[in-house]
């Protein structure tokens, strides 16, 4: 039994996305040319990545969705108005590009990953494990068990654990259906984003290296990891003051046993965990490059061997020609089907980009002045903005870039790189489980046939408040005291 994911279709508001061997050999491209730029330094390796990026752009323009559609236009705007008015608008156009190609791989490499793990038992049994924990813990196991197997799946882990819990739901009592479904799904909507404020396999921190020069990784993740906790610590304090008078009027009833751990699936998940991880430190430390880097190119050949050895009791020979048909599957299928999304985050990030060098530095810097004095409030708004401009749909790519970008460029900006990164992560891990339009509230929204609003405003909004607040605290007491 595979796993279901998180396909670009289930998010996508247009039509369906048919297989097609241009678009996928497109994307390929624009794989292995962004890995020979980033990885391998080979700098010409860029515009290849740029010329394959916009064939896929051009072979994918008849299967776009409305939201896909707005983004183009918008994106051949700001192209337009780069070479009106630009000194050099060549060079803002390939960086533009360069961003966007990154973005595309980043998210294509992280999809062969979630291609691996949709067949893998470990990840099915962990996944059916955390869904029948007892209501005591059952909080904290969905947050820390969708946060981890977000690692692996990104928004996958919402198309595996969202049936699960709306199976779950309906074999239990009819009369507690709805309050074990609203709990169960919100610790899975607040446990997955915090992945963005450490983990290096996000898009969030591949953005962050790439915005902001003079960041510190390092710092970023310690307090990204410190901070995770914290929001495990605030969504399980809400979970219990909301429905503590409803826990003690239940008190009493006799519940079946939790099922046992599934050990072998545990020890074979924190084994795909370590394996990636030293995947990863061998390529950084052996080509000297960044650690996303290293993780989109780690990525790729770790995929061919975790699907190998999923099927190593058949023969190595048939282990072999298993893990060739699987990488065939995923360039000729699974790359076109994550066009829609693919298409997305790269013209977002592409957007971002352009805005941000269109915007004149002395405009940001006339509008933060009043602020410069007062660096907590610059960090309030920025936190803020993200999360606010997502509630009409604006993407937290989108706010993230420019914002990154335009800030960084203000002379004397009263925050350092590391807090502006901190802060931006903040921002766009508050966006996911607070807006009815994010990719989360989508894709779970269409699981359990329940109105975006419902699951973001209603289920999530006193939590976004209160983990707001948190997370300013945290800021202002380790970066600005």
């Amino acid at each position: 039994m595979a796993a279901p994911t998180a396909t670009a279709s289930s998010i996508s508001t247009g039509p369906a996305i048919l297989p097609s061997p241009i678009i996928g050999l497109a994307l390929l491209t624009v794989v292995l040319a962004t890995l020979a730029e980033r990885a391998l330094g080979i700098l010409p390796a860029q515009y290849v990545a740029a010329a394959a990026y916009l064939i896929f752009v051009a072979a994918s323009l008849k299967q776009l969705g409305r939201r896909e559609r707005i983004l183009l236009t918008v994106a051949l705007i700001l192209t337009a108005l780069a070479i009106l008015s630009q000194a050099d608008p060549l060079a803002t156009l390939l960086s533009g590009l360069d961003t966007a190609t990154y973005m595309a791989t980043f998210l294509l490499t992280l999809g062969m990953l979630r291609d691996a793990a949709a067949t893998s038992p470990s990840v099915r049994d962990c996944g059916i494990y955390l869904t029948q924990q007892p209501p005591g813990r059952r909080y904290v196991a969905l947050h820390i068990g969708g946060h981890l197997l977000g690692l692996l799946l990104n928004f996958g882990v919402l198309n595996l654990l969202g049936p699960m819990i709306r199976r779950g739901v309906e074999s239990g009592d009819p009369a507690l259906s709805e309050i074990r479904e609203q709990r169960q799904i919100s610790a899975v909507m607040r446990g997955f984003p915090t992945i963005l404020l450490w983990s290096p396999a996000t898009i969030t921190q591949a953005l962050m290296i790439g915005l902001l020069p003079g960041l510190e990784p390092a710092t970023l993740l310690t307090l990204g990891l410190v901070l995770t906790g914290l929001m495990l610590l605030v969504g399980w304090t809400e979970d219990r003051i909301r429905w503590h008078k409803f826990q003690r009027a239940r008190a009493n009833i006799v519940r079946p046993a939790p099922p046992p751990a599934p050990l072998r699936a545990i020890s074979g998940m924190a084994l795909v965990c370590l394996g990636l991880v030293v995947s990863v430190a061998l390529v950084k430390f052996g080509l000297d490059i960044p650690i996303v880097a290293a993780l989109i190119t780690a990525i790729p050949c770790f995929v061919l061997l975790w699907i190998a050895l999923q099927n190593f009791g058949l023969g190595a020979a048939t282990a072999l020609a298993v893990g060739g048909q699987r990488l065939k599957r995923i360039v000729t299928v699974s790359f076109p089907a994550a066009t829609p999304e693919t298409f997305t985050l790269s013209s977002s990030s592409f957007i971002g980009v352009m805005i941000a060098a269109l915007l004149p530095p002395e405009w940001i810097a006339s509008a933060i002045q009043p602020l410069e004095a007062y660096p907590i409030l610059l960090v309030a708004v920025i936190i803020a903005i993200v999360p606010i401009a997502a509630q009409i749909a604006f993407n937290p790519i989108i706010s993230v870039v420019v914002l990154g970008a335009a800030l960084i460029r203000v002379p004397d900006l009263p925050i350092d790189p590391t807090t502006l990164a901190l802060a931006l992560a903040s921002g766009w891990m508050l966006a996911l489980p607070s807006s009815p339009f994010s990719i989360p509230s989508l894709i779970l929204g269409r699981v359990l046939d329940r109105p975006g609003t419902q699951l973001s405003w209603r289920w999530n909004g006193l939590y976004t408040l209160a983990a707001y607040a948190t997370v300013l605290i945290f800021i202002a007491a380790v970066r600005l005291i």
